[in-house]
C-alpha cells in the first residue's frame, strides 16, 4: 500500500515539476518575444563580450556585421546561436553551417549572457549610427626653424637700424647746412659718414674697444652653439608617405607599442612594421577615424590588395612603404633597443616622447652624446628581482654595505666606459 502511494506521490511530484518548467519556459520565451530591448545596456554588453569579433555595422570582422541580424534570423534564433553555437550547427541547421564555413571553421564561443542582455545587444545594434568622419589634413612639418627664424629676424632688425641711423644722420647734418646757409653764415663742408665714425671713434677708443671684443666673443659662442647643434634634430618630425597617427593607435586605442615595433624587446633596432601587421587589424578596418578610407587605401594598395582585405590575399606586385625615418644615431654609435627596454625596464616615452599625443611622430629627445650620459648617471637601475642584475646586483651590494639605501644608477655598473658604445 506504501509502496503504491509514494508511487502515485512521485508521479504528482514530477507532473508538477513538468508543469513548472513549461510555466518557466513559456514565460521565458514571452520575455524573449516581448521584451524590446535596452540599447544603452547592449552597448556596454557589446563592449564587454562581442567587439573583439563583431562589429554593430554590415561590415565583416572576426565574424560577420551585426547590422540587420533579425532580418536574417528570428529572436529565438539568435538566442540559440549565441547561448550554444556549436549545438545549432550540429543539429544540421543551414544558415549555422553556412556561416561556420565562412568564417574558415571557427566556432563562437558559448557567451555568458541572459536572453535579456542578447534582446539589449539587438537593440543597440538597430539603433547603432556610424559617427561621422571628419577628413583632416594634417599640416606638413619639418625640423624646427625657430632658432633660424630668429636670427634672420635679428639681422633684419640691425640692418634697419643700421639704414635709419644713416638716414637720420645725413639728414641732420643737410639740416644744419641748410639752417647755416639762411642765417647767412659759411656752411662747413659736408663730411663723409666714413670721417665721422673714424674721428668719434677716435675719441672713444676703449668703448670701441670694449664693442670690438663683445663682437668676437659673441661671434665664437654663436659659431660653437651652431656646431653643437650639427646632426641634433629636435622636433624633426618629416612628411611621412602614410598619414599614421600615434595618438589615435597608441593613446586612443591602447596598443602597445611593442605591437608593433616587436624588434625593440628582441635586438638592436626597434624596426618598422612590416604592413602585413597592420593588416592585423586592417584587413577588417578599412576606414579610419579622421582620414576616411584615403589613409588605408596606401596599405592595401602597397600589398596589391584588389579584392576583399578580408581575404588576406596579396597580389603579386607588392610594393615597400618608404617610410622616412625620424630617430637616427650616428654609424660611430652603438645602441641596442632590447638591453633597455627588456633588461633596463626603460619605457619607451622615457626617449621618444609622449607618442601616444603625436598625430606626426616627431624627434622629442636631442640623442647626443651628453643627453644619453646624463641618463646614464642620474637614472637607478631597476635591479631588485630582475633576474638580468642577480649577480652584479649581490657584489655592488656587498661593494657599497656601509652605504645602506644607496640607489645604484647605470654609471655603477660601467655606463660611463666608452667601449659600451663605442667600439
Amino acid at each position: 500500500m506504501n509502496r503504491v502511494v509514494s508511487a502515485s506521490f512521485n508521479k504528482v511530484l514530477k507532473s508538477i515539476l513538468v508543469l513548472i518548467l513549461f510555466l518557466a519556459f513559456g514565460v521565458s520565451i514571452s520575455i524573449a518575444q516581448d521584451y524590446e530591448g535596452d540599447a544603452e545596456n547592449g552597448a556596454k554588453v557589446f563592449k564587454g563580450n562581442c567587439a573583439s569579433c563583431h562589429l554593430p555595422t554590415d561590415k565583416k570582422f572576426t565574424g560577420p556585421g551585426l547590422k540587420g541580424i533579425e532580418d536574417r534570423r528570428s529572436k529565438e534564433w539568435i538566442i540559440k546561436w549565441v547561448k550554444n553555437s556549436q549545438e545549432v550547427i550540429a543539429s544540421g541547421d543551414p544558415y549555422a553551417v553556412k556561416l561556420f564555413a565562412e568564417f574558415n571553421s571557427s566556432v563562437m564561443p558559448s557567451q555568458a549572457v541572459t536572453e535579456e542582455e542578447i534582446i539589449d545587444i539587438l537593440a543597440f545594434v538597430n539603433a547603432y549610427v556610424p559617427p561621422k568622419k571628419a577628413i583632416v589634413e594634417v599640416e606638413e612639418t619639418g625640423a624646427s626653424t625657430d632658432e633660424g627664424t630668429s636670427t634672420g629676424t635679428y639681422g633684419l632688425i640691425l640692418l634697419a637700424l643700421a639704414a635709419l641711423g644713416l638716414i637720420l644722420y645725413v639728414a641732420n647734418s643737410k639740416l644744419q647746412r641748410f639752417v647755416l646757409e639762411k642765417q647767412g653764415k659759411d656752411a662747413p663742408r659736408l663730411a663723409s659718414v666714413g670721417s665721422h665714425f673714424k674721428d668719434w671713434s677716435g675719441r672713444n677708443k676703449r668703448l670701441v674697444g670694449l664693442v670690438v671684443v663683445l663682437l668676437i666673443f659673441g661671434g665664437l659662442n654663436d659659431a660653437f652653439d651652431r656646431m653643437m647643434d650639427i646632426g641634433v634634430y629636435t622636433d624633426y618630425a618629416p612628411e611621412q608617405p602614410i598619414n599614421y597617427s600615434h595618438k589615435i593607435h597608441a593613446g586612443d586605442l591602447k596598443i602597445e607599442c611593442v605591437y608593433c615595433h616587436f624588434g625593440a624587446e628582441k635586438g638592436k633596432t626597434a624596426g618598422i612594421p612590416p604592413a602585413n601587421v597592420c593588416m592585423n587589424c586592417h584587413k577588417a578596418v578599412s576606414e579610419g577615424t579622421t582620414t576616411g578610407t584615403a589613409e588605408i587605401a596606401k596599405i592595401y594598395a602597397a600589398l596589391d590588395i584588389t579584392e576583399d582585405p578580408m581575404a588576406a590575399e596579396y597580389g603579386e606586385n607588392k610594393k615597400p612603404i618608404e617610410w622616412v625615418r625620424v630617430h637616427n644615431l650616428p654609424d660611430f654609435v652603438y645602441f641596442n633597443h632590447s638591453q633597455h627596454v627588456v633588461v633596463g625596464q626603460v619605457k619607451c616615452q622615457e626617449c621618444h616622447g609622449p607618442v601616444e599625443e603625436m598625430d606626426v611622430l616627431k624627434q622629442e629627445s636631442p640623442l647626443t652624446m651628453g643627453w644619453c650620459i646624463e641618463c646614464h648617471r642620474t637614472k637607478d637601475v631597476k635591479m631588485q628581482g630582475n633576474g638580468y642584475y642577480e649577480k652584479i646586483h649581490a657584489e655592488l651590494k656587498e661593494k657599497y654595505k656601509d652605504e645602506p639605501g644607496k640607489v645604484f644608477t647605470v654609471e655603477n655598473i660601467g655606463g660611463l666606459e666608452c667601449a659600451k658604445c663605442h667600439y
